[in-house]
């Protein structure tokens, strides 16, 4: 399900130019006037300037003082031509942002959909396509327990495993182990070689996860770029973590033709509290995996952070890959 993006700036904000041009009657629902009508204003000033200039330069030595005032009135006008365009051109930007932003991370759309123009008309049908594109998704996501590109458990399901481990934990009262993969650099990785490769290397780093953890563990997709892997009962989660963290940097990920990357994630091990409940585990999973990243060097290492035992008494400790 897409969630509220928080990050972009409120709507009618961004569209302030394009608001102001629309309440003239002259110009409602009429994008091309729009931009022809900001031309005009940033144009006008220049050419009267210039014609008073014409008119008063043979009758008086002094209006050669118009000259310099013609020079930065055109400098203006044109300053104000690239103004004025820039906000018409802002219901394009947002809604190309709004794909962007759903295609990276399921944020919710916010276009405004009043605008009859076809500025207006474009954000309201990208504002319709992304949340059609949402409501299907949810529909075949609810037909499946598996995600569609990795082909592991997707985050309801994972949900459910999740909540099933917890219950069988505090009834055996024998604990477990989660540890959290973010795969770092997504959207760059995205945007120099293309969404397919953003693909092939969840698929991936889902390979070098089954290959490297056991029978009776198991692996969810958490995020557009996060797995949250379970591993049942206790274990040397140390170790564990270090043989994923070596098997997705080992074996480079093909992402083109003749075009390898090798991956780089950070990984939050966290070990089951009694009396967390899922809710509480998974804050704990999220909190290191903060830390993780941010401790994370750009082009460093993959970097693992682990939380044992009781979240109010508990160790700490990071440890890093060689590259």
């Amino acid at each position: 399900m897409i969630k509220d993006s928080t990050s972009a700036a409120p709507a009618h904000e961004r569209l302030g130019i394009y608001v102001a041009l629309d309440r003239i009657p002259f110009l409602k629902g009429r994008y091309a006037r729009k931009f022809a009508a900001a031309t005009l204003i940033a144009v006008v000033p220049p050419l009267i300037t210039l014609v008073l200039y014409l008119v008063f330069a043979e009758h008086s030595p002094a209006s050669r003082q118009l000259l310099p005032a013609l020079g930065l009135t055109y400098l203006a006008g044109f300053m104000a031509t690239l103004w004025l365009h820039n906000g018409l051109l802002a219901p394009v930007a947002m809604s190309s942002e709004a794909v962007k932003d759903y295609l990276d991370d399921k944020a919710k759309p916010t276009l405004p959909r009043e605008f009859p123009d076809e500025a207006g008309r474009m954000m309201s049908r990208t504002q319709y396509l992304l949340e059609l594109f949402d409501r299907w998704g949810d529909r075949i996501e609810n037909l499946s327990d598996l995600d569609e590109i990795t082909g592991v458990y997707n985050r309801r399901a994972g949900d459910k495993r999740l909540a099933e481990e917890v219950a069988r934990a505090e009834r055996d009262l024998e604990t477990f182990h989660v540890a959290l993969v973010d795969l770092r650099a997504f959207r760059h990785l995205r945007e120099e070689h293309g969404y397919p490769a953003g693909d092939l290397a969840m698929v991936h780093l889902v390979g070098a996860l089954v290959c490297n953890t056991r029978r009776g563990d198991w692996i969810a997709r958490w995020g557009s770029n996060q797995f949250l892997v379970g591993l049942h009962r206790n274990r040397n989660a140390k170790l564990v973590s270090e043989r994923i963290l070596h098997g997705i940097e080992a074996v480079p990920c093909p992402v083109g033709p003749n075009k390898e990357i090798t991956l780089k994630v950070a990984c939050a091990v966290v070990e089951y509290a009694f009396g967390d409940g899922e809710s509480g585990l998974v804050k704990r999973a999220e909190d290191a995996i903060v830390e993780a990243k941010v401790t994370s060097t750009p082009l460093g290492p993959s970097r693992a952070v682990y939380r044992h035992g009781s979240p109010r008494v508990e160790q700490q400790e990071t440890s890093d890959r060689a590259s």
